[in-house]
């Protein structure tokens, strides 16, 4: 029975992995030994995707590479057709290493390190040595790891070194835009089915710091979900066009403090009006750093508060948009 095979666009989808670390894996580690195509290109099956995914969550806690492929292999030598199955994994939800995670691992140390260069090249304005540092980075780790263990703290230590005056507000500003920048564009390299549900994300109303529903909007991607993000501050007459018009499965937005979110509270009131009006199935989801707790909005059917980061409220939103009403 012939298998499907998998693009490496796919497989990187699938797993976490960037194409270019992937390769790099196959290349240098002889990781997995993809088939080909008929146009000649790689082609991957589901047992080589179970394989990566359990190298990538076996360097994520600290292993060297070379000796999780080699310990993949002695594990297997009896069983060549015999993959490892995670029933996290199974399920879509695979899981980075936490900080606890990290510490047990040894690998505090090392990813305290990489926060701290990168963090100096941000600050000295240094384009390229940040650059070059990152996709070194990401040779190394998955998208995933360097996402949260990485690009997520350094966002938000660049922010509180801001706020005690270590630092300017133009680096602020240089080292904001440039995560932003590295978060797009690890993003698109992720395409959903043309017929997965629809996911609608942005900043609130008035609100115009976007990393945190970028985050969000990464992981909904992972979990194969269509994103399209209306960006900074949108108006709210195009909110509302946008609802209407494309009946998204969820509307996303993230607000970055309570006083935002209050003044933004009658709109979302109406959103939630139109869609019963309108009879839509939309759920509305709200999110960001100073929200601790999961609750309904009072007053509303359809709009709801989601807590922690970008990778566990789409796990959340996930969850609630599979029940039914």
């Amino acid at each position: 029975m012939n298998q499907r095979l998998y693009t490496i666009k796919e497989v990187s989808l699938r797993s976490g992995l960037s194409t270019q670390l992937i390769r790099k894996w196959e290349e240098r580690y002889q990781a997995v030994k993809p088939e080909r195509f008929p146009n000649g290109y790689r082609g991957y099956t589901p047992q080589h995707i179970d394989t990566l995914v359990w190298l990538k969550q076996r360097v994520d806690q600290g292993v060297p590479i070379n000796l999780a492929v080699t310990e993949w292999q002695l594990e297997n030598a009896q069983e060549t057709e015999s993959y490892p199955k995670d029933p996290v994994v199974e399920s879509g939800l695979a899981t980075t290493v936490s900080t606890s995670g990290l510490a047990q691992s040894g690998m505090r140390g090392e990813v305290a390190e990489y926060r701290k260069t990168l963090i100096r090249h941000l600050v000295n304005l240094d384009t390229a040595s940040a650059s070059g540092y990152f996709d070194r980075l990401l040779a190394l780790h998955s998208m995933e790891f360097v996402l949260m263990n990485i690009l997520q703290p350094v966002l938000v230590e660049i922010g509180e070194l801001w706020e005690m005056n270590a630092i300017s507000e133009y680096q602020e500003h240089f080292g904001s835009h440039f995560l932003r920048e590295r978060l797009l564009a690890m993003k698109n390299m992720y395409q959903a089915e043309p017929d997965a549900p629809l996911i609608v994300t942005a900043c609130g109303p008035r609100e115009r710091h976007e990393l945190g529903i970028l985050f969000f909007g990464f992981f909904a991607l992972q979990q194969g979900y269509q994103v399209v993000y209306l960006g900074a501050s949108p108006s709210e007459k195009g909110i509302l066009d946008c609802l209407e018009q494309f009946e998204p499965e969820a509307f996303t937005f993230s607000f970055s403090t309570k006083v935002l979110y209050d003044e933004a509270a009658p709109f979302l009131k109406k959103m939630d009006r139109s869609i019963t009006e309108l009879q839509l199935k939309t759920k509305v989801f709200i999110g960001g750093r100073v929200f601790t707790q999961d609750e309904a909005v009072n007053g509303t059917d359809h709009v709801y508060i989601v807590s922690g980061d970008g990778k566990e409220s789409v796990r959340k939103v996930k969850r609630m948009l599979s029940l039914k009403e």
